[in-house]
Formats: C-alpha cells, sequence, structure tokens
C-alpha cells in the first residue's frame, strides 16, 4: 500500500511545535492593533492578472514562482503569492477609500511560491503583514519600522539590522532606469541570461539577480541616490532621520529594490545577523492603487515570513504543565468523570483523558510520557468514599481530595485564573 508523503517544499507543523508560531501570532497582532490596524482576511486563490498586473509581468515572481492554473471554467487564477495586491483588489473593490481617509489592515495566512526550497524558504510559507493606505507622509513609512522593530524586540529578537533604501517616485525611476539600462548595455555580454532579459524588460530586476558575477558589475553602477527629486529626497531624510532619533539599527543599502515592481520610494528589509537572512520587507507604493483601477492613493506596508522568525523565537511549551490528565478506571467512574469534565470546561480548565480500558500502571506511563504534570485518578474505591486522587507526577505524590472540592483544587495547583 502507498504511503503518502508531503510535496516538497511544504511542511507540517505539529502540535509540539504550535505552541510557538501561536505566540507569534498573538504578539504580531497584539502589537498591530496597539497602533490601530484592524485585521482583512483576503482569499487564498485569485485571477493570475491580478498578480501580474500588480506584482509585475518581469518579476522572478510572476514569471518563475506562481502556482497557476485553469479552474473548470477555464479562467486563469494563481494561489496567493503575497498578501499586497490582495488588499489592494479589495480595497478598491469595495470602495474602503470613500470611507475612510486612513485605512490600516493588517493580514495573516500562507503564501505559495514554487521555488527552489531551502533554509527557511518553503513553497507554502506564512505570511504577516501589515498596509497603510491613504497616507503619503514618510511618517507613516517610520511607524510601519517602528511597529515592526518593537514587534520583534517583544519577541526578543534584538540582533537585526534595517536594510534601506529608497527607489524614488516615477519620474526619478524613468531617469534612473534610463541610466541603468545604458550602463548594463556596456557590459550585457558579461552579465547570466536571465539578466539579459532584465536588461531590455526592467532594468531594475537586474539587482534581484543571485549571480556572483552579475552582482560585481552591478557595483559600479551609479546610485539611485543620485537620481532622486527634492520630495523624494526630503522623504527619505524624514525617514532616516527618524530611525536616528529612535536608535533603529539600519544601513543605506543602494542596491536594495525588493523583488516586487510596485514600489515607490521607501524600500526595506529586516535582516537577522544570527542566521543571515531576510525575516521582513516592505516599502511604499504610491502608484498600485491607481495603477489597479482605483484613485491615486498612496499606500506602505510590509511582511514578515513568519517560517524565518520561528528559529529566532525562544520558547518552551507549557501546554501539558496546564493540562490535568484524567484517568478513569472503569464503567462507573467514567459515567461519573463525564461530570468533571463539565465541570473543567465550565472553569476553562484543559484537560487530557482516555476512554480506554487500561491498567492503572499503564495509564500513569503514558501521562508520564506525555509530560503532564497532574492528573486525577478515580476508581470504584474513591468512588465509594466519596473522594478523588491528584497526583503531582513530577514529585510522584499525591493526595486524596473530597469530590466536591476537586476543581477548585485543581484549579489552584494549575494556576488557573478565570477572567
Amino acid at each position: 500500500m502507498e504511503i503518502f508523503t508531503k510535496l516538497r517544499g511544504m511542511r507540517d507543523i505539529l502540535p509540539g511545535e504550535v505552541g510557538k508560531w501561536q505566540k507569534i501570532e498573538k504578539i504580531f497582532i497584539e502589537m498591530s492593533e496597539l497602533f490601530g490596524y484592524r485585521e482583512i482576511r483576503i482569499p487564498i486563490l485569485e485571477s493570475k492578472d491580478l498578480f501580474v498586473r500588480g506584482i509585475g509581468s518581469s518579476t522572478d515572481i510572476v514569471m518563475k514562482e506562481m502556482y497557476e492554473f485553469k479552474d473548470k471554467k477555464g479562467r486563469e487564477v494563481a494561489l496567493r503569492p503575497e498578501g499586497t495586491a490582495s488588499i489592494v483588489r479589495a480595497y478598491i473593490e469595495n470602495q474602503i477609500y470613500n470611507k475612510e481617509k486612513i485605512s490600516r489592515f493588517y493580514y495573516y495566512g500562507p503564501m505559495f511560491r514554487y521555488d527552489r526550497p531551502q533554509k527557511g524558504r518553503y513553497r507554502q510559507f506564512y505570511q504577516f503583514g501589515v498596509e497603510v493606505l491613504g497616507g503619503k507622509s514618510p511618517y507613516f513609512d517610520s511607524e510601519i519600522i517602528f511597529l515592526l522593530n518593537e514587534t520583534l524586540k517583544k519577541l526578543e529578537i534584538f540582533d537585526i539590522t534595517f536594510l534601506i533604501n529608497s527607489l524614488g517616485c516615477k519620474n526619478c525611476k524613468v531617469l534612473y532606469v534610463s541610466n541603468l539600462k545604458n550602463q548594463l548595455i556596456k557590459v550585457s555580454d558579461y552579465l547570466c541570461n536571465d539578466c539579459k532579459v532584465r536588461v531590455e524588460k526592467n532594468p531594475l530586476r537586474v539587482f534581484d539577480c543571485k549571480n556572483e558575477n552579475c552582482k560585481s558589475l552591478l557595483k559600479n553602477i551609479p546610485s539611485i541616490m543620485n537620481y532622486l527629486c527634492k520630495n523624494c529626497k526630503v522623504h527619505f531624510d524624514i525617514l532616516v532621520n527618524f530611525l536616528d532619533k529612535n536608535t533603529i539599527n539600519y544601513k543605506v543599502d543602494n542596491c536594495l529594490v525588493r523583488g516586487l515592481d510596485y514600489y515607490t520610494k521607501t524600500v526595506f528589509e529586516v535582516i537577522s545577523e544570527r542566521e543571515n537572512i531576510a525575516i521582513a520587507g516592505g516599502g511604499r507604493y504610491d502608484d498600485l492603487v491607481n495603477d489597479m483601477g482605483g484613485p491615486y492613493i498612496p499606500a506602505v506596508g510590509f511582511a514578515v515570513g513568519i517560517d524565518r522568525v520561528v528559529p529566532l523565537v525562544e520558547y518552551k511549551d507549557k501546554e501539558k504543565e496546564r493540562t490535568i490528565y484524567l484517568i478513569f478506571l472503569g464503567e462507573k467512574a467514567k459515567a461519573k468523570g463525564i461530570e468533571i469534565i463539565k465541570k473543567l470546561i465550565n472553569m476553562k480548565i484543559n484537560f487530557e483523558t482516555d476512554y480506554e480500558d487500561r491498567k492503572l500502571s499503564e495509564y500513569l506511563r503514558i501521562v508520564d510520557k506525555n509530560k503532564n504534570k497532574w492528573c486525577i485518578i478515580l476508581g470504584e474505591n474513591e468512588i465509594e468514599k466519596g473522594v478523588i486522587i491528584l497526583r503531582n507526577m513530577e514529585k510522584g505524590i499525591q493526595e486524596e481530595v473530597k469530590e466536591d472540592e476537586i476543581v477548585e483544587k485543581i484549579k489552584e495547583k494549575l494556576n488557573v485564573k478565570i477572567s
């Protein structure tokens, strides 16, 4: 019989690991809501054209990495490779711009890219992101970087550097891209095949290349900072000044362009010095709403790769310590156990049990293996005496507790606080 295994690039997140994920998700949500962000939920499946138009037809994501197929009606659809394009689609479709001047959203969920699996990179991966739509001030850029930095500090992730750059507005980019293309044509014979195509289609994308030879050729290319207009320079200077004043660790990287075409002005990535990997990134996309059929609405946002954050977070799983294991020996005990379970549910006390007929010694081995700190034992002798045994598995000691006092005693031992 065939034994099924997960597809390449996919992963199972098992119960022992999920607690750490939930801790990270909870902190990102709590911090975002403190800053006034509200959750938005978007479909996993969208029209392929949404991402082609939103992300850019010449990006690696669209050209190489999207999970795309035709549905039963022949429509070209794709699993979402990122969140921003879908957020903008929902923003325009629901005309949220007519309801509020500034919209702050956060989202969380799986994304999909048919990419080569490697450390911290999966074909199904999880992103937490925030978007601010309606604000053009550089202080919105500063806010999301500040929010991200504070959240990572809350998770006790300190060894990080923000790489930042400015791509300028449309006018700045036109000037720079024209010059960049001319410079790249001079060395095109030495570029990889992908970059030769990029030079013609979208020269900025050469900065995405991982080829070491191409990287070395880009070192002599003029910086985009030399092409910024006055407004874009002021915008970037205000952001840098904010980072300085708030002691956020950053470095200006003039080769940073990010892998999506919609960025304007600010772009940034967060690098974990411990893992030497980007764990988050974002930037401003002032033209995207308009390019996708909506009005002109400036916007900025970031996305965090939760898969990459998980290894950086210290976590001790205390789930079993907060869970009481219930041992019911015999039919009478099982029937009476339901009454105990009802009380535990009302008191919001976590429990675990097993209804199979086993010897007490076997049950105790199970509880010990499960690493439950506490268990109760109820058999016919205890029922006759009107007591229940409460056992501390760590210390190997137990006590008899009156039946009507057992739930309060469990609450005390597990340090359960009822809200």
